[in-house]
């Protein structure tokens, strides 16, 4: 175990959103920031793009992306936001890279169960289910080469926190802790919750130290293109397709350490469109299955392979 940092923050959606997106500038060996958003907004996940929420997007006042991979959600109040920095994965708890969701999901669910008295799970998915519904959407982002990550969490208080109906979901209707609970649940009892809960797994807690918020932006220009090709995959879309720069993209709903899926965006957007699936499959496994990397949420990385192989030919209109 290690030292946290911990920092209560309620604040605009905008600047958790830009904390999150922020996630590796941190120095702390692990800090956690949680709070309840004071305004409504969507956040997407790390390599989603907008056009996959379609109507899920209706009267959301505001969209931001954080730094998380898996599916969009949610934010603002009657939910709560936690982000969890990890200068590396065993920084707080013995843990590897793949292990990263399983390991810190467990001090959330064990506070989410006194808060509403019902039991919280975490079965393998984006999600944590209490009376087998989902009431918190959580999440990880991981860079392969440093070795570093974040968790992430956000709860649906007295408020939802799902953007629509998800394939992750498996059918059931998301919930919020009130509903749960069957009263009303104070968001700062369950920062509280939280905040003893993750503090139990550090050797010692101190202030974090000051760190200034990037500048809150809206998303890239190019996330409300439509992906050129996607498949259904465990945790839901994931896709690919040219940005306005002419690079090719891979993303959706998936999550992967970062800097091994931006190589394989470089060595996808440098093929021809006639390269072979084998080649293009070879590219994918160098990528994500190497150097450290880990992938959530997508059954086989063929789904990978032939989003790249659909988008390339569509690019030149090749059958």
């Amino acid at each position: 175990m290690g030292s946290l940092a911990i920092e209560r923050l309620d604040a605009p959606a905008a600047e958790l959103a830009a904390r999150s997106r922020a996630w590796a500038a941190t120095g702390a060996t692990a800090r956690l920031t949680i709070g309840e958003p004071s305004d409504e907004a969507v956040v997407l996940g790390a390599f989603q793009r907008s056009s996959e929420l379609g109507a899920s997007l209706d009267g959301a006042p505001a969209l931001f992306r954080r730094g998380s991979g898996g599916g969009a959600a949610r934010v603002g109040p009657g939910r709560v936001w936690l982000q969890l920095t990890l200068g590396r994965p065993d920084a707080l708890v013995p843990c590897t890279p793949d292990k990263l969701l399983n390991r810190y999901v467990r001090p959330l669910l064990r506070a989410l169960t006194r808060a509403t008295n019902a039991p919280a799970s975490w079965f393998g998915r984006d999600w944590i289910s209490a009376a087998h519904r989902p009431i918190a959407l959580v999440a990880f982002a991981h860079d392969a080469a440093a070795n570093s990550a974040l968790f992430e969490a956000i709860v649906a208080v007295n408020a939802p926190f799902a953007c629509g109906d998800r394939p992750s979901f498996l059918g059931k209707a998301p919930a919020t802790l009130g509903e749960i609970a069957g009263r009303t649940v104070d968001p700062r009892r369950v920062v509280e919750l939280a905040v003893e809960a993750y503090a139990g797994i550090a050797t010692s807690t101190v202030a974090p130290a000051p760190t200034s918020t990037p500048a809150a932006r809206s998303d890239e220009p190019w996330t409300d293109l439509p992906w050129a090709a996607t498949r259904e995959e465990a945790i839901g879309l994931v896709g690919a397709g040219r940005d306005g720069t002419s690079r090719l993209r891979v993303g959706g709903e998936l999550m992967a350490s970062r800097d091994a899926l931006a190589r394989l965006e470089d060595v996808a957007s440098a093929l021809p469109p006639t390269a072979s699936e084998d080649e293009i499959g070879r590219a994918v496994d160098a990528a994500l299955t190497t150097g450290g990397a880990v992938t959530f949420g997508v059954r086989s990385l063929a789904s990978l392979r032939d989003v790249i192989v659909d988008a390339l030919r569509a690019a030149q209109n090749i059958a």
